[in-house]
């Protein structure tokens, strides 16, 4: 079990949310961590990847734009922030309109560690909407497009080679998806019956520049997963109900 504070947490969520919404692609981001975690499947996912980065730039732009944004209040709140996700950083004193950016900046790593603890709780939230997932990864095909990635990572066609899921994973989306196809709803637990096959497929197919990332694996049945092919990126908008 991990402790989560869940502190500022929703307007973080809301944050990434909205961005996805609106088509905001990866930018002002460690290209190398895009291939890596894109290319094999990594615990740290490109949706952490995106959270880190996309709330330090809406953060930068913000105080950027507008210099009275840190007020007191705002201060105060920001080093409430540091505290309760354990980060050691500077106290900052307001003396003048130019020094909320240069704070920010003389102290990005920081607000990079900040963010890292606080998108762990992110994903832990946006991780079960498969909805969102799907969005997210169409942002990320349109990012694998315009990426120069290592000959040995890409097929002919110039799309990732197809990685191995691992156990940890299966098992993360296994319990996620409540043991179901995610179209059909079949069982898929093997306390039923044992007939039906679990597959473990990707929401935008790596035919169109899907990624070997978590965030882009769901839970199928065979009959599903062989009549999605690669015909397109879906899920379903299918969830059991806490209770009936």
């Amino acid at each position: 079990m991990k402790e989560y504070k869940f502190n500022d947490i929703y307007e973080l969520v809301s944050l990434i949310d909205r961005s996805v919404r609106y088509g905001e692609s990866f930018w002002n981001y460690n290209e190398e961590i895009f291939i890596k975690s894109s290319s094999n499947f990594s615990k740290f996912t490109l949706l952490h990847l995106y959270i880190i980065t996309s709330a330090f730039n809406y953060h930068s732009r913000k105080i950027r734009k507008n210099c009275d944004y840190m007020d007191g209040e705002e201060v105060e709140r920001w080093m409430s922030l540091f505290e309760t996700y354990g980060v050691q950083i500077e106290p900052y004193d307001i003396p003048d309109e130019e020094e909320p950016y240069n704070w920010l900046e003389e102290n990005s790593e920081k607000f990079e560690e900040l963010f890292s603890a606080m998108a762990d709780e992110a994903f832990h939230i946006l991780f079960y909407n498969r909805n969102f997932l799907l969005e997210f990864n169409r942002l990320v095909a349109e990012t694998i497009k315009e990426t120069g990635y290592p000959d040995e990572l890409l097929t002919r066609k110039g799309r990732l080679q197809r990685a191995k899921v691992p156990e940890w994973l299966k098992t993360a989306v296994f319990h996620r998806d409540k043991g179901r196809c995610v179209y059909c709803n079949t069982d898929l637990t093997s306390l039923v019956n044992t007939i039906n096959q679990k597959n473990f497929d990707h929401m935008v197919p790596l035919d169109i520049f899907g990624s070997n990332d978590p965030c882009n694996i769901q839970l199928t049945c065979e009959s599903c997963n062989k009549s999605k092919s690669n015909k397109g990126s879906s899920t379903s908008f299918r969830y059991p109900p806490w209770w009936n």
